[in-house]
C-alpha cells in the first residue's frame, strides 16, 4: 500500500536526487577570492542519471500492487546511484584540476547521492519485508 514506510523512503529518495539540480555540490575558492560553485547540472550524465533515478523513485511508490517489480526497480535506483556517486566524484575531481583555486570544499549537496542511496536501500529492505510478511500469511491460509 502506498502508506508503507517504503513509500517514505522512495520519497525522500526522490527529493534528493530533484534537490540535486539547485544544491551546490562543491564550492572552490579562486586566487582573486571569488567562490565558484559547481552544480550537479555541469555534468550533464550525472544529472540525468539523478534526475532519472528520482522519476523512477516517484514512479515505484506508486507499484505497490507489484512488489517484485518494485523490488527490481528500487535495484536498478541503486546500481544507478552508486553510478551517479562516482560520476559526481569524477566530474568534481575535474573541476579541481581546470580551476585555479587556492581552497576548496564539498558542500552539503555532495551528500545528496548518497542519501538518495541510502534512501534507495532502506525502501528495499521495506520492500522485501513485506514480501516476507505476504508469503507468510499466505502458508497460514
Amino acid at each position: 500500500m502506498i502508506q508503507r514506510i517504503q513509500s517514505v523512503w522512495l520519497a525522500l529518495a526522490a527529493i534528493c536526487g530533484f534537490a540535486m539540480a539547485k544544491v551546490p555540490l562543491f564550492a572552490a575558492t579562486l586566487p582573486d577570492g571569488t567562490v565558484r560553485h559547481f552544480l550537479a547540472t555541469e555534468s550533464l550524465l550525472s544529472f540525468a542519471l539523478a534526475v532519472g533515478i528520482a522519476t523512477l523513485a516517484t514512479i515505484t511508490i506508486f507499484l505497490f500492487k507489484n512488489r517484485k517489480t518494485q523490488l527490481q526497480l528500487v535495484w536498478l535506483g541503486i546500481l544507478a546511484s552508486a553510478v551517479v556517486i562516482g560520476l559526481q566524484v569524477y566530474s568534481v575531481e575535474g573541476f579541481k584540476t581546470s580551476t585555479n583555486m587556492t581552497q576548496g570544499t564539498y558542500q552539503w549537496g555532495g551528500l545528496l547521492p548518497i542519501a538518495m542511496l541510502i534512501f534507495l536501500i532502506l525502501a528495499a529492505r521495506g520492500i522485501r519485508k513485506d514480501e516476507k510478511l505476504i508469503k507468510s500469511l499466505d502458508r497460514l491460509r
